[in-house]
């Protein structure tokens, strides 16, 4: 089994104006058109069975309706998280009813939102959302589309960590993109997942496989943060990394199957 724990898609009446303004914001192009059917398409091609849907709600007042909409569209191929922005109000009954739902985690972009991640207010969010034992998952690292100061350095979030111990959270972008040396002295090696998404252009090669070397396969997550990376070219850039096989299938479904609670996993 593939699962891509790191993909984003909009509502067929939004995606023909989210991507092209995201696009030319990142200075990035996509490689699907950021709908649920076309990242099924891709999905078929790359030979991935599952795909994680990672919302953001970049208002307060979006967070209901995005939570909403992506609940509707889960299947047996889609899993959908949450997105709770930092300033909505009625977070606390958001999150029970994410729960209630059977939304397994929770998406953080601090860049998007506005936050740095080790801001004390979001704290209370955070400790619920470990409570009722969901994932977050967070940026990390530079975003193309913003300049700095960039809201989730690995510095910071490792202070979320060791205020969270035992907390279920994955560091996107292999622990922080483009701030390789801070992954290396705050995370490698802690209680954290890191996923693959938009990184191989970044580290190359040896670069993964360090990190991987060092952080533990079994603490990596394959994504691809698609519609921003093909699919079928990064599954092949996992299969092309100088790992153990049986290292390669963890990262590519076995890990994210065990955290997702899947059936056999």
């Amino acid at each position: 089994m593939i699962i891509d724990i790191h993909t984003h898609c909009f509502p067929d009446n939004l995606a023909p104006r989210a991507i092209p303004l995201l696009a030319e914001k990142g200075g990035i192009s996509p490689f699907t058109d950021g709908t649920v059917a076309c990242l099924k398409n891709s999905m078929k091609k790359a030979g991935i069975d599952i795909s994680v849907l990672l919302p953001i709600a970049t208002k307060p007042e979006q967070t209901a309706g995005i939570n909403r909409w992506v609940a509707s569209v889960q299947n047996e191929n889609i899993i959908a998280f949450g997105t709770i922005h930092p300033d909505y109000p009625d977070w606390k009954s958001e999150i029970e009813w994410l729960k209630e739902t059977g939304i397994k985690g929770v998406k953080f972009h601090p860049d998007y939102q506005n936050f740095f991640v080790d801001d004390r207010k979001v704290y209370p969010i955070y400790e619920a959302l470990a409570e009722a034992g969901m994932i977050m998952i967070f940026h990390a690292g530079v975003d193309l589309g913003y300049p700095a100061p960039y809201r989730c350095p690995p510095c910071r979030l490792r202070n979320v960590l060791d205020s969270f111990p035992g907390s279920l959270i994955i560091a996107a972008h292999m622990g922080g993109y483009k701030y390789t040396y801070q992954v290396e002295k705050y995370l490698v090696g802690k209680d954290i997942y890191f996923d693959t998404s938009y990184s191989f252009e970044s580290l190359g090669n040896d670069g993964m496989e360090n990190l991987i070397k060092h952080h533990g396969a079994d603490r990596i997550l394959f994504g691809t943060d698609s519609p921003w990376k093909d699919q079928q070219k990064e599954v092949s850039n996992i299969r092309s990394l100088n790992l153990k096989e049986d290292e390669k299938e963890q990262i590519l479904g076995g890990n994210a199957a065990r955290l997702l609670k899947l059936p056999n996993a």
